[in-house]
């Protein structure tokens, strides 16, 4: 059984090790969290040894690499196969050398073998071109040469990748089974699903009664109450016909018309491709991609029940990347490695489950890759929040300007969120420790408890007015924005007009020669938004609140208040010191000093 994986520049890890020890172990995570990768990679590895294994013809002390080029490369979907590497750099420069160095993939699994020792294999992928790489076997990523010994139980692994279902065809001619692969690798895998019944049928000697066509129609009847037809496939027809018969309830007869497998709905046809793979290529490792989706909750229980069930009856290790969280409640803790974060690690607690559970509710990719490039979150009532304090920052020319011209935002949408906008945020801490956080709230009554309580990491401020807008209470600033450019007679008049509702709307709210940075309650306690659209809808200009933030760039930096500036201050404290994200005038070179991409023209050396 495969106990532990490393990987070394395959795709997004750039050196990475996981923990998959047990019969049955869960990839939980996102999107683009790293799960298919690591599915890939093992489907890699395993691709790699067999054609290794048979062109040296079984000499284990073989140095030299064998050749497969990108139509052979069935484990994954690929274009050109520097897309393999990490950031697509094969080869890396060292200092001092005139050409640049080749930066092969490592693909080392761990393997417990049944007396309880442990036996690793490493596969070494060097680039060639955008069609062609170099594999072999070598002892470690650190010592990279051919091993001594080939380990017989990592090397006996028979691995079978199922990726997630596409969809099924309406017609499908018999495939040879490297044919069958190249559909699995490209991820159309539902393309071949009346290949691998047929393979299942021919398999159990066309018989109904016994053997492996047994076991799948007796899944089908249980799970579905469909019988499941042998397939019928001739040399003068072109397609391999598979039809079921649906149980009809009532009535003499309980068996429905014929029907083609693709006349059936997408749950149906998920399942049929997880048992068809599951009885047609039996396996020692089987990398179960998605295998959820397109399934009603309470069937993906019954589902995965099955599969575990059957994998033990067989001593198939399983491997599952999913999102569902019915699979995690399945699980123990010690079965889950978590893929919310950094880096990916096993579960140990109750506790760690949950918090997997309600980071996966929580978070979006879109969460995790804005959290990963700025490392700060601001969190705001309404998106207009944001917008102001943008404008704000450009005034004073504050350098939380850095963080608002780029922000990572995320928006309470109204009163009582505040609750949410905390788990959120845990729930970001579980993927990115070091991220911070700043919270703005008005000074709407029942806050006061709800901001004093939150969590760490968090900044929790609420404003000394009732709401952000009653900081743009300044009537000169209006006047500026009320100013029409070009000036002419017939704008000149309705900038006056305009001005005149201004000065009595203000007269009528707040005393006479009021100080407007002044905690006077006429300026704190009014709701500002609502008393700006309404004097600017007896103007000829409305301004609705999306657009008041127009008023806070016509502001000059001694109109602005202090609580403004505090709040600025506090998003600038938050900023990371160093941003991850690059200057869009850098070079990849420029992100590590060594790593290149290498092109048809520039390709790193390769020792044979």
């Amino acid at each position: 059984m495969i106990k532990r994986v490393r990987l070394q520049r395959f795709k997004k890890f750039e050196d990475e090790t996981f923990d998959l020890t047990g019969d049955t172990v869960i990839l939980a995570g996102p999107n683009n969290s790293g799960k298919t990768t690591l599915l890939h990679a093992i489907s890699a590895w395993n691709l790699a040894l067999q054609r290794w294994g048979i062109e040296s013809g079984g000499n284990v002390t073989r140095s030299r690499r064998i050749s497969i080029v990108l139509d052979e490369f069935t484990a994954l979907p690929l274009r050109e196969m520097n897309l393999l590497w990490l950031n697509r750099h094969t080869a890396r420069k060292v200092p001092g050398a005139k050409t640049p160095k080749a930066a092969p993939i490592y693909i080392e699994v761990t393997v417990l073998t049944p007396s309880g020792d442990e036996e690793s294999l490493t596969i070494e992928l060097m680039y060639a071109n955008e069609k062609l790489v170099y594999v072999r076997p070598v002892d470690a990523p650190e010592s990279p040469e051919v091993p001594s010994r080939w380990p017989l139980h990592a090397a006996g692994l028979k691995v079978v990748h199922v990726p997630a279902f596409s969809g099924i065809a309406t017609q499908e001619p018999r495939h040879a089974p490297g044919i069958q692969n190249k559909f699995v690798g490209e991820g159309r895998a539902g393309e071949i699903v009346r290949n691998l019944l047929l393979d299942i049928w021919e398999k159990s000697n066309k018989t109904t009664t016994s053997g492996p066509w047994a076991d799948l129609s007796r899944d089908v009847k249980r799970l579905f109450q469909y019988e499941i037809l042998p397939p019928v496939f001739a040399e003068a027809q072109p397609y391999i016909v598979c039809d079921y018969r649906p149980r009809v309830s009532g009535g003499r007869s309980q068996r429905g018309a014929r029907l083609d497998v693709a006349n059936a709905g997408s749950g149906f046809h998920q399942v049929l491709l997880l048992l068809a793979f599951f009885y047609a290529r039996p396996a020692s490792v089987l990398l179960l991609d998605e295998p959820d989706a397109h399934l009603h909750f309470i069937l993906q229980r019954e589902i995965f029940d099955l599969l575990r069930h059957v994998a033990r009856q067989r001593n198939c290790k399983l491997i599952v990347a999913t999102h569902s969280e019915v699979l995690l409640a399945g699980s123990e803790p010690d079965q889950i490695v978590s893929f919310v974060g950094n880096a990916p690690q096993r579960l140990l607690t109750q506790q760690d489950k949950s918090a997997l559970k309600s980071a996966l509710k929580t978070l979006s990719s879109l969460d995790l890759l804005q959290a990963n490039h700025v490392r700060e979150v601001l969190y705001v009532e309404d998106e207009s929040d944001y917008k102001l304090l943008r404008e704000w920052a450009t005034v004073l020319d504050h350098r939380a300007s850095e963080f608002l011209s780029f922000p990572y935002v995320w928006r309470l949408e109204g009163r009582g969120n505040l609750g949410k906008a905390k788990e959120h945020f845990r729930c970001l801490r579980l993927a990115i420790p070091d991220i911070a956080g700043v919270c703005l709230v008005d000074r709407d009554g029942g806050t006061e408890a709800e901001v004093s309580d939150s969590p760490p990491g968090l900044k929790m401020v609420q404003w000394g007015r009732y709401e952000i807008e009653n900081y743009l209470l300044r009537p000169e600033s209006i006047d500026r924005f009320l100013d029409r450019q070009p000036i002419d007679l017939f704008n000149a008049q309705l900038a006056a007009q305009d001005k005149a509702v201004v000065v009595h709307e203000f007269e009528t709210n707040f005393p006479s020669a009021v100080d407007y940075m002044s905690d006077l309650p006429a300026l704190r306690d009014i709701k500002g938004s609502e008393f700006l659209v309404e004097m600017f809808k007896k103007t000829s200009c409305p301004l609705p609140k999306a657009d008041l933030f127009m008023l806070a760039a016509r502001m000059r930096p001694n109109e602005i208040h202090p609580d403004v500036v505090t709040v600025l201050d506090g998003i600038r404290d938050a900023m990371p010191r160093v941003r991850p994200m690059l200057a869009a005038s850098e070079s990849p070179e420029d992100q590590n000093g060594l790593e290149v991409a290498v092109g048809e023209e520039e390709t790193g050396e390769v020792e044979e």
